[in-house]
């Protein structure tokens, strides 16, 4: 079984406060649901424009609540 190649985006709801600035600079791969939390693409986010978005949204994040993981 072959792995697929990008990294992850993933989100920590305990410290998300439903901000919403993620899903600002990142809205490829997050969208927002009715109370302002983030629902994060499940795909691996591969492609310079979405690394670039994911990479962008974990630092826009004031509460810390995304990180970007690298494929194993």
């Amino acid at each position: 079984m072959r792995r697929q190649a990008g990294v992850r985006l993933r989100v920590d709801p305990i410290a998300c406060d439903g901000i919403g600035m993620c899903a600002h600079v990142a809205p490829d791969l997050i969208r927002v649901d009715a109370w302002g939390y983030p629902i994060v693409a499940t795909h691996p986010v591969s492609g310079r424009s979405e690394v670039r978005q994911a990479k962008a949204a974990v630092r826009v994040c004031p509460r810390r609540a995304l990180s970007v993981r690298e494929p194993v």
